[in-house]
C-alpha cells in the first residue's frame, strides 16, 4: 500500500469518531449499537423434527496418516516418531466438549449451568463414545496390543471391561480430532454436524420438552414460589431436604438421581411431608417436590384457607390497633 493510500484510509484528527465509516473502524456503526449474541461457530440448535432415526455415515479423515494415528496405540508404532492416538484424543476431547457445550447452550436457552453440565457429560462420557466406536467398527480397525481386547478379540485379555470402555471412548475422540485436523477448512463443521446427529436421540425427550415449553420455562412461576405464596406465612416454614434415592438413576442418562422431600412446619403440623421429587439436580428435585405438593389440591386448600383466615385476622387487628 502506498503512503497516499495509507493516508486516505486513516481518519484525520478533525474527523469525529462517530462519523467514521466501516472501513475506518472495521465495525459498522449500526450493528455496533446492539451486540451480537449467538453462536461462535456454524452449529445450530437441535429440533425434534430433525432428530435422525439411524446412524449417519462415518465422516472421512482426509489425511491417511492422521487416520492411521487415530487408531494406533503408541506401543504399536513402527517408529517412535510416528503419531499415535494419545495426542489426537487430547485435541478431539476438546473439540467434542465445545460442540456439546454449544449444542446444549443453543437448544436449552434457560437451562441452568449445573443441568447444562449434566447434559454435556451424558454426551461426552466414555460409555457413550464407546458405543459409537463399536457401531462404526473402530474397535476392529484399531491397532492395539492384544491385552486391550480390541479388534474383535473378546477373551483372553488382561485389560478389564472398564478400561476397554475408556480406550474405545478415547479412540473415538482421536478420530474426531483427526477429522478436524485433516480438513482445516471444513473439518470442524463436518464433525459438528455428525455429532449433532449422533447425539440428538440421547436428548430427544428433553428437546421435545423444551419445544413444548416454547423456551419460556424461566418466565413461569416456579412451583416452590407458587407453594410459598399459597400457604407460606410468618411462623410457617416449607423445608426441602434430601431423601434416600435408593440408588435410582435417570432412565436416559443413567446418572444418579437426587431425591428431595418437601415438608411443612406450621398450621398445626410439624414436619408433614407434602411431596417429593427426583431429578439429576437437587434444585430441580425440590421443584418437583413442590409440584407434587401442589397436585394435592384438597390438602393445599386446607392450609391456604388457614392462611387466608390468619391474614384476615391479622389485618383486622392492625386496623383496630390503628383506630385505638
Amino acid at each position: 500500500m502506498s503512503k497516499r493510500d495509507l493516508s486516505r484510509s486513516t481518519p484525520t484528527q478533525a474527523e469525529p469518531p462517530h462519523k467514521r465509516t466501516k472501513t475506518d473502524t472495521g465495525i459498522n456503526a449500526a450493528s455496533s449499537a446492539t451486540p451480537h449474541v449467538g453462536p461462535v461457530t456454524s452449529i445450530t440448535k437441535w429440533t425434534s423434527s430433525a432428530i435422525a432415526r439411524s446412524y449417519p455415515p462415518l465422516p472421512a479423515v482426509l489425511d491417511p496418516a492422521l487416520e492411521t494415528a487415530a487408531l494406533t496405540h503408541s506401543g504399536m508404532r513402527n517408529n517412535v516418531m510416528d503419531p499415535s492416538y494419545e495426542r489426537l484424543e487430547w485435541i478431539g476431547d476438546a473439540y467434542l466438549e465445545v460442540i456439546a457445550s454449544e449444542l446444549v447452550f443453543l437448544t436449552f436457552p434457560t437451562l441452568e449451568p449445573g443441568k447444562s453440565s449434566q447434559y454435556r457429560e451424558m454426551l461426552v462420557r466414555n460409555s457413550t463414545l464407546e458405543k459409537f466406536s463399536r457401531h462404526y467398527g473402530l474397535d476392529k480397525r484399531a491397532n492395539f496390543p492384544d491385552e486391550f481386547g480390541l479388534g474383535g478379540r473378546s477373551n483372553g485379555t488382561t485389560a478389564n471391561a472398564k478400561h476397554r470402555v475408556k480406550v474405545l471412548g478415547d479412540i473415538f475422540e482421536a478420530y474426531v480430532g483427526a477429522i478436524v485436523l485433516s480438513d482445516p477448512e471444513n473439518g470442524f463443521k463436518r464433525a459438528s454436524e455428525w455429532m449433532k446427529t449422533l447425539w440428538g436421540p440421547l436428548l430427544e425427550r428433553h428437546i421435545r420438552e423444551e419445544e413444548r415449553n416454547g423456551g419460556n420455562s424461566s418466565e413461569k412461576e416456579p412451583p416452590k414460589s407458587v407453594l410459598e405464596r399459597m400457604i407460606g406465612a410468618p411462623g410457617v416454614k416449607l423445608e426441602y431436604r434430601d431423601l434416600d434415592s435408593n440408588g435410582k438413576k435417570d432412565r436416559v442418562t443413567n446418572q444418579p438421581l437426587y431425591c428431595v422431600g418437601c415438608f411443612l412446619h406450621g398450621w398445626g403440623e410439624t414436619g408433614l411431608q407434602l411431596g417429593y421429587g427426583s431429578a439429576l439436580g437437587k434444585k430441580e428435585a425440590g421443584q418437583k417436590a413442590a409440584q407434587m405438593a401442589l397436585g394435592n389440591k384438597k390438602l393445599i386448600k386446607k392450609y391456604a384457607d388457614k392462611k387466608e383466615a390468619f391474614m384476615a385476622a391479622r389485618a383486622a387487628q392492625a386496623s383496630a390497633d390503628k383506630g385505638s
